[in-house]
């Protein structure tokens, strides 16, 4: 609990997403009340917060009228990229507090400019190419195997590996259709490790407070791979201290950045990392859940702080190498599948070790059929921690053995987890403290 007081405070939630029902709990422990707003009707958040209004996020004139007719002290949203510069915009004409600019949100809705970003301060990117139609896709210039993307989408959607012409003309037409402003990133795809930096800002003391390694399940014919298992701290916490953290602290300096959460995703072949993606946001992983375990720190209620007052509130000092072993599972559900009921959580949070759950669907939901390696069928995200990493597989292996997802035919729905023997073999480094 943050040690301001924002008792009777009213905090609008702009966009009342499932997975950001954590902030119920937390406005709740602090005294403040929450609202939700966007055009959705009845959502479990909506029906979670102390007032819910069914007001489009994007009409900017309803939600300034709205803000106003409810004295409404402060706006939020979490993990939707869409909506970072809907809530700056609002929150500029009310006079409220918004982490980023809208210019500095452009690192996480265009790829382009952040890559351009990147470059320009010296921080290492995958190599791209110049395709802007589909001719550009016969040159002799492109050294396969590349990678296409939207430069404005998230969640892996129309992300495509190629390994030759064909692939890459079909891959563009398909980024292209999941690209709300038309335009797609062609660059070099290096399918080496994964890793994921999490950078928190205060008062424009910017740190990097935690790096995992994503491991992606490959049981789906799929275009890409789904994460289903992250592990903190990351085998590359070291090399990014010392080779890598303080270009991007530069780089987030000179732009700017002064408050906020962030993440950059990249890949790490030997001492040599290329970032690809950032997201000026809190991440979809949920990365607060165990920093407040580690470090007391939970950055989602530290941002509702900021909304409300325009500060972090006490200030915290990270450090990425971590004290304990930490993980996230990524429950992965068969797309197409419908969730008739979920078993074995209350059973998991009777143990000590199991710091959150966070389910993105509802019982009666049904997971989008042909979203095969996206993001959108990762149905619960599982936080655990350890002291010993042997510890840490035992409790993974335990979360699969009893958290289950039926269909009404009592068939469990669940992809195959990870082989957390495969994983315990690679942890071949111990803890930095």
């Amino acid at each position: 609990m943050i040690k301001t007081d924002l008792r009777g405070k009213k905090l609008l939630l702009v966009g009342g997403l499932n997975t950001t029902a954590d902030l119920t709990h937390l406005a709740k422990r602090n005294g403040v009340l929450l609202g939700v707003a966007d055009y959705n009707h009845g959502t479990l958040l909506k029906g979670l917060s102390d007032f819910a209004y069914d007001t489009d996020a994007y009409d900017e004139e309803a939600m300034v009228s709205l803000c106003r007719k409810e004295h409404i002290d402060g706006v939020i949203t979490a993990f939707n990229e869409r909506l970072g510069p809907v809530v700056r915009r609002l929150a500029d004409r009310m006079g409220y507090y918004a982490p980023f600019s809208v210019e500095q949100l452009k690192m996480s809705t265009d790829k382009s400019f952040f890559k351009h970003t990147c470059m320009k301060y010296g921080v290492p990117v995958p190599k791209e190419y110049n395709v802007t139609d589909e001719n550009d896709t016969e040159s002799s210039d492109i050294d396969f195997p590349v990678i296409v993307k939207p430069v404005d989408n998230a969640s892996s959607v129309g992300v495509t590996p190629c390994y030759d012409v064909k692939s890459l003309k079909e891959a563009y037409k398909r980024a292209i259709s999941n690209s709300r402003s038309g335009n797609v990133i062609v660059e070099k795809y290096l399918p080496y490790d994964e890793i994921n930096m999490t950078y928190i800002a205060q008062d424009g003391d910017i740190q990097l407070a935690a790096v995992h390694d994503r491991y992606f399940n490959r049981e789906q014919d799929s275009y890409v791979n789904a994460p289903d298992l992250y592990i903190y701290p990351s085998r590359y916490t070291d090399l990014i201290l010392e080779k890598y953290d303080a270009a991007i602290r530069n780089m987030l300096e000179k732009i700017g950045v002064k408050n906020g959460s962030l993440f950059i995703q990249a890949v790490v072949n030997g001492d040599k990392m290329y970032c690809y993606e950032a997201g000026m946001r809190l991440n979809g992983c949920k990365t607060y859940q165990i920093l407040e375990r580690e470090n007391g720190y939970n950055t989602f209620e530290h941002l509702m702080e900021y909304a409300l007052t325009g500060s972090m509130g006490e200030h915290c000092r990270f450090d990425p190498r971590f004290s304990k072993w930490y993980a996230t599972i990524n429950v992965l559900g068969k797309p197409g599948a419908d969730i008739a009921r979920y078993c074995g959580e209350e059973e998991l949070n009777s143990y000590p070790w199991l710091i959150h759950i966070a389910k993105r669907y509802r019982e009666g939901d049904s997971i989008p059929a042909g979203c095969e390696g996206t993001l959108i069928q990762d149905t619960t995200r599982i936080h655990v921690e350890a002291n010993a990493k042997d510890e840490l597989m035992e409790r993974i292996d335990k979360v699969n053995e009893l958290y289950k997802i039926l269909d009404k035919d009592n068939k469990n729905i669940i992809l195959k987890p990870h082989d957390t023997k495969e994983v315990l073999r690679g942890l071949d480094y111990e803890l930095g403290v």
